[in-house]
Formats: C-alpha cells, sequence, structure tokens
C-alpha cells in the first residue's frame, strides 16, 4: 500500500508538471507530434490466488487453495500525440503472459491459467532532467477482459470457463532516455486499481514492469 501510494504521488507530480510546463511549449513544432512503439511487461499478482478462490466458492466450487504461478513476459502497444514535450496523450493496448493456477477442490483437484488483456487512455505529464533523461508520469484508465479457465487433472468432472470486463484506474511513472531525436528507450512501473471480477474470474490489484521503444514520427 505504502509503495502504491509512492508510485500515485510520483506520477500526480510528473503529470501535474507537466501540465503546468505546458503552455510554455505548445508552439513547439519540433517537440510535437504522432509517435508509436511497444515493447514486453512483467506481471504482478500477488493476491490473485486467493481472489480466485473466492470466485469459485462463489460458483459453489469451495476451493480454498490456489497456487499461481507468474507467466513469462507479455507484450504491449502504444499510440501517442506530443502536444508539447511536456504532455501527451496516449492510447494503449496491454497482453498479459497467461498465469497458471492450480487449485484444490472438494474430490479433485484441478489447473487452468488467468488471462487478461486490456486497452486504455492515458494522459502523460513529463519532466525532463536534461535533454536525454527525463521522469513521466501517467494518469488514465484501462478496460481489461479477463479469462479464467481451469480444468480437471485427475479425470474428474472440473470444467471452468469464465470470462469478465471492468474498467481500471492506471497510475504510473517511468524513465525514458532519447537515444536519437526520434527514439526513445524507456522503463516504466504502472499499477492498474483492479482487474477482473469478484464472482466471475477473481480480481486482482495489478502492476506491471514494462520495457519498450518509442518512435516519434517527423
Amino acid at each position: 500500500m505504502k509503495a502504491q501510494k509512492k508510485l500515485l504521488a510520483t506520477a500526480a507530480l510528473a503529470t501535474f508538471g507537466g501540465l503546468l510546463a505546458a503552455g510554455n511549449a505548445l508552439a513547439d513544432p519540433v517537440s510535437t507530434g504522432w509517435y508509436a512503439g511497444g515493447g514486453i511487461n512483467f506481471a504482478s499478482t500477488p493476491s490473485l490466488g486467493s481472489h480466485v478462490d473466492g470466485a469459485l466458492a462463489a460458483q459453489g466450487l469451495g476451493s480454498t487453495a490456489t497456487s499461481t504461478h507468474g507467466g513469462d513476459a507479455g507484450a504491449g502497444l502504444r499510440l501517442g500525440y506530443r502536444l508539447s514535450p511536456e504532455l501527451a496523450v496516449e492510447a494503449t493496448y496491454d497482453h498479459l503472459d497467461r498465469i497458471r493456477l492450480q487449485t484444490a477442490l472438494p474430490g479433485d483437484t484441478a489447473a487452468g491459467t488467468w488471462k487478461a488483456h486490456g486497452l486504455g487512455l492515458h494522459v502523460l505529464g513529463s519532466m525532463p532532467f536534461n535533454d536525454k533523461l527525463s521522469l513521466t508520469g501517467r494518469l488514465g484508465v484501462e478496460r481489461w477482459r479477463t479469462a479464467l479457465d481451469l480444468g480437471s487433472t485427475t479425470g474428474g468432472a472440473t470444467a471452468l470457463s469464465r470470462s469478465s470486463s471492468n474498467t481500471a484506474l492506471a497510475v504510473g511513472a517511468d524513465l525514458s532516455y532519447a537515444i536519437n531525436p526520434q527514439l526513445d528507450a524507456t522503463a516504466e512501473l504502472v499499477h492498474y486499481s483492479r482487474v477482473g471480477n469478484a464472482s466471475a474470474t477473481g480480481h486482482t490489484g495489478l502492476s506491471t514492469v514494462n520495457f519498450g521503444l518509442l518512435y516519434h514520427f517527423g
């Protein structure tokens, strides 16, 4: 919780700083325009197992011991428009690698996956340290689609497939390094307030660490 509050404060400070500074640079044609990029992400869902237990209990399956095993790298895409060196709006697509599950049920054991992908819209505010390195804060919303799939590992009757959609608040901060005037390398931490549905797929707060490249057109 303390880490999330620090992340929120950092993102809000950077975004607010970008908003204040934007008015001084909106007319600069060199530092405005479209950009696009992509990268890889690594998700952290430390409380997901207990929330999947809750979803299974809500469906009458009574699981009390779901364990999770994190996936490999997922992927993401970014398309944005920079209004000034300090302010941008951005559309995002994030696809998480599946998280593997194993659970004990009354009279059976089951294994499966929890998957999520989302579309987002964000406001970004940047605070440059110098002409190469800058700190960027992110505030936005993301629409997530999640899926829970479980099947018996012992030949039992368990066969479950559920999906859900929800909207989550997104807050993040990243460091970007200008490799050249058109290409940036980025490292970012983003937290999503809630992903999933409590009674269908299980829901969880979700954090991702993202590494990517952004290309500025023009």
